[in-house]
């Protein structure tokens, strides 16, 4: 259905009041009561907020049916330096037809379209559809990607799943996994000027970096791409300044998975890459395990994840996602289902731990996102609640 001036008016209001309000990791606490406040105005049938702080909306329809979940992120990365940017990134300032500011594209857009979707759906179609709609706004999705998901599927088990991101209104239908993998050393501690009392843990690690570069090669499958590796962490520890040999070196590497990918199949992996190093160990501890986090949600509620998130793929046959491509393509979009996986999304959970039929699909574009002067053109922001909405009727007529 396309929007009146009354409904355009609201949608870019409430995408412009989340984007005003920051909501860093564990501190979503402003615009999920500006959520849940909306949610009940606009005429949802059930809100409430589970133990992490996530929002949930419920939308019951005349008769029973499947339930489809429309989830989208509350969290966002940090707007760096604000000087920066050429309009505060919480202003939401208006420019050539795009809303400005931190989340407009990853995610608050997807989710003020997936909210008021949500009540045009009862408004207008609640006799001709069948089931329940959820829409949900997320904690912590930058740090612990699946982790807060796991208590809106506990309560509200969906049979199918839309999930906001940027992906310039085609439909992504899955996504490289990733494993955040730690290298530890451990030698021991003595002063510089007389290395030989003790071992230096960061010329052993510099010897598995090398064992690491010289060994690995990334594979490759179709649809999935490369299995790319990067360092991304390397310190030492203590951190005193000069004059010592370093006790403890660590590394930490980002490794894009596949589905056949386990915690334990990539320690292993990473075990057999340090072979080379091996001769220049001794004397050294080495660990290697997937890191993991623990933090508080802005409810208090301790949120702990393991830094593996599983590949998913939703195959090209499914009907789930012949409806919702049909659905999109009815309203006159073109962009398709894209032929390359997406960002990391909570997908990880829902598809690739619960097999859940699962999709992708949003406005903007990845070079926008976690970028300075993020932005959300106005009119993809209706188009994407279009698409919400004609997702939504396929499932659930």
């Amino acid at each position: 259905m396309v929007l009146n001036g009354k409904r355009q008016s609201d949608l870019i209001r409430i995408c412009q009041e989340l984007i005003r309000r920051p909501s860093p990791s564990g501190k979503e606490r402003e615009v999920a009561t500006f959520i849940a406040d909306t949610m009940r105005s606009i005429g949802y049938d059930e809100v409430s907020i589970d133990l992490y702080g996530n929002v949930i909306g419920r939308q019951f329809f005349a008769t029973p049916g499947k339930r489809l979940l429309l989830e989208s992120q509350m969290d966002h990365i940090d707007p760096g330096t604000l000087t920066d940017w050429s309009y505060y990134p919480y202003g939401a300032f208006i420019k050539d037809g795009c809303i400005y500011g931190r989340g407009a594209s990853d995610q608050k857009g997807c989710l003020a379209a997936m909210i008021l979707a949500g009540a045009e759906l009862k408004n207008n179609f609640y006799n001709k559809l069948k089931g329940e709609l959820v829409v949900a706004g997320t904690v912590f999705q930058e740090r612990f990607e699946g982790v807060a998901s796991r208590t809106v599927a506990s309560a509200f088990p969906p049979d199918f799943v839309v999930l906001g991101e940027a992906t310039e209104l085609k439909i992504k239908r899955g996504q490289r996994g990733r494993a955040e993998i730690v290298i530890e050393t451990q030698g021991r501690m003595t002063h510089s000027s007389n290395p030989e009392f003790g071992s230096n843990a960061a010329d052993a690690m510099i010897s598995i970096l090398s064992s690491i570069h010289q060994s690995y090669s990334p594979s490759f499958k179709p649809f999935f791409g490369e299995n790319i590796l990067v360092l991304t962490t390397l310190r030492t520890y203590p951190d005193l300044g000069t004059g010592l040999v370093p006790e403890i070196c660590r590394a930490i590497f980002d490794l894009r998975v596949f589905p056949d990918d386990t915690p334990e199949s990539v320690v292993r992996k990473f075990k057999g890459l340090i072979e080379r190093a091996k001769d220049s160990l001794r004397g050294i501890k080495v660990k290697i395990f997937i890191s993991e986090t623990e933090d508080r949600t802005y409810t208090g509620a301790s949120i702990r994840g393991t830094h593996f998130a599983r590949a998913w793929a939703l195959p090209e046959e499914s009907d789930y996602l012949k409806r919702a491509l049909g659905a999109i393509e009815t309203l006159g979009m073109e962009g398709g289902v894209s032929d390359s996986p997406g960002f990391g999304t909570n997908g990880c959970y829902y598809a690739g731990e619960l097999g859940i039929p699962t999709i992708v699909f949003g406005p903007s574009g990845r070079r926008l996102v976690h970028s300075i002067d993020e932005y959300i053109e106005i009119n993809d922001l209706f188009l994407a609640f279009q698409g919400y909405e004609g997702i939504a009727k396929e499932v659930l007529t």
